[in-house]
């Protein structure tokens, strides 16, 4: 599980409520979560944020990949 999702799911959050909070829509919370896509720094803060977290909490720096 990543830590997005993992984030998530320990705030008892799905897909759609995390997207209404951070202001996405629930398909890209689903593409990035999936790994297909890689989140713009925007929207890492933006998740961070409706997950109180920080954004190096929930997402590897590019060095780390």
């Amino acid at each position: 599980m990543n830590r997005l999702r993992e984030a998530r799911f320990f705030k008892r959050m799905n897909q759609y409520q995390l997207a209404i909070s951070a202001g996405m829509h629930q398909s890209r919370i689903s593409l990035i979560e999936k790994g297909y896509a890689r989140p713009r720094p925007d929207e890492k803060k933006r998740l961070a944020q409706a997950l109180g977290a920080k954004p190096e909490d929930l997402f590897l720096s590019e060095g780390d990949e």
